[in-house]
């Protein structure tokens, strides 16, 4: 299962760095993009990027092993094959989650910022239970709106300045 929101960004696409906005990503700001967003941690090992973080979607406590998988400016493609997920709060369960970030230019002054999220269920049983529970669909996609329009404002922020364009165009 996957879910895409989509954002407006009021700054051009080539201005936007994703690996540089999650590479620097603090523990406070990445906890202030959502209320389901309890801690963040982030690290390079062997030249590879990856992050741990610890949120609540709907009534389920999940901790987030991400490996960067594929990175350009424009994209960023993370994949946790071993979130652990809490289904009622009690039952624990691995289950891969795949987070994707994209921004796609509309003008010279304007792009799209797109942000994919989903879960892979080791098992259909596993997959209903999530489900009937909301965190299969009415909750992710209520967290994914949340963080994801919280995310652009945050990118469009940081970015829009001129002089970190010039920067890194090389100016």
């Amino acid at each position: 299962m996957r879910m895409t929101k989509k954002f407006k960004l009021q700054i051009a696409a080539k201005n936007v760095d994703l690996y540089k906005w999650v590479t620097e990503m603090t523990p406070a700001e990445y906890e202030s993009f959502s209320k389901g967003h309890k801690a963040m941690g982030s690290y390079f090992e062997n030249g590879e990027f990856f992050m741990v973080n610890v949120e609540n979607m709907g009534n389920e406590m999940i901790v987030q092993h991400y490996h960067l998988k594929e990175h350009t400016e424009d994209r960023l493609r993370f994949y946790s094959d071993r979130t652990k997920a809490y289904i009622w709060r009690w039952i624990p369960a691995i289950v891969g989650v795949p987070w994707e970030l994209k921004v796609t230019p509309i003008d010279n002054n304007s792009c799209e910022f797109s942000c994919t999220i989903g879960a892979d269920f080791p098992s259909r049983l596993l997959a209903f239970a999530a489900w009937i529970n909301g965190f299969g669909g009415f909750f992710m996609r209520k967290h994914l709106a949340d963080e994801g329009e919280k995310f652009a404002r945050n990118i469009e922020k940081k970015f829009n300045n001129p002089t970190l364009g010039a920067t890194k165009l090389g100016l």
